[in-house]
């Protein structure tokens, strides 16, 4: 695969812009995630500068949606409410306009959780943020996956996420590069940006990859596009969790380090030199 250095001056002054932005209007996220990461979630969002909100009652799920700058559902601990609140939300997103993010958790290694993922997709997320192996259990029925981990690298899930792009607005893949998929503000053809970086520290703490989809929701609610957001997101991520890694001492100490740099970390640096055009 062929990388080329993304060092335009256009495309950093306008990631840049959408980041502060993000601070500036403070946009309200509604969070259907993880039962296990809730807190954490709700603390990465607050520290970069968005307001959470984690209502999962199926009774109110429609009218925060509607009201929400953004919207996240990740499937990581689905249960029958969980399930109910997660339909009732992306049908009152898709009505009433509000970006959304499907993290499917688990899709490859459990069918329960692929279906649902299936099903939502229906309501036309924004953006799909997964592994590879989750990737390319939406659009090739058999992958497998092991529990909620990949077996698949990035690269390996590109074809699948250009599918996914019928069905969306955006593809985020994470990995040891994490490939991000969708359409430029000059062209309508599909480009692919790769972002290098972050810390091994990272998938070392539960929350971490939930948190990312709850960042990329909150920056869908100020960007020009989905592309502009995930790239932002990812890189508010990775940035801080490098300037986090030079004072953690192990992973819980990283965790804390993490959240203090994702409120101050500056991605001038960081815009200039970890991205590819694929």
């Amino acid at each position: 695969m062929t990388e080329t250095p993304l060092q335009t001056t256009e495309w950093q002054g306008r990631l840049l812009a959408t980041h502060g932005r993000l601070r500036q209007r403070a946009p309200l996220v509604h969070c259907l995630t993880n039962q296990v990461t809730v807190n954490f979630v709700a603390n990465v969002l607050l520290a970069a500068g968005a307001s959470p909100a984690m209502t999962d009652h199926p009774d109110e799920v429609e009218d925060l949606a509607a009201a929400a700058d953004a919207l996240l559902i990740n499937l990581g601990t689905p249960s029958a409410d969980s399930v109910a609140a997660m339909q009732r939300a992306s049908q009152s997103a898709s009505r009433s306009g509000t970006p959304w993010v499907l993290d499917p958790v688990g899709a490859a290694a459990l069918p329960l959780r692929r279906e649902l993922s299936l099903t939502l997709m229906a309501h036309r997320p924004a953006v799909i943020r997964g592994n590879a192996s989750e990737v390319m259990a939406l659009a090739e029925n058999g992958t497998r996956g092991r529990g909620v981990d990949t077996q698949h690298d990035s690269g390996d899930a590109l074809a699948a996420a250009r599918q996914l792009l019928a069905q969306s607005d955006g593809v985020a893949i994470s990995g040891r590069t994490d490939r991000l998929l969708g359409r430029s503000t000059t062209t309508a053809d599909a480009v692919t940006v790769g972002v290098h970086g972050g810390s091994a520290w990272q998938p070392r703490v539960t929350g971490t990859g939930c948190a990312l989809g709850a960042l990329i929701a909150a920056y869908l609610a100020v960007a020009d596009t989905p592309l502009d957001a995930m790239i932002c997101a990812h890189a508010h991520a990775a940035a801080a969790a490098e300037r986090a890694e030079l004072a953690a001492r192990g992973p819980g100490s990283f965790a804390v380090t993490w959240l203090d740099a994702l409120d101050n970390v500056d991605l001038t640096d960081f815009l200039a030199d970890r991205l590819t055009l694929d």
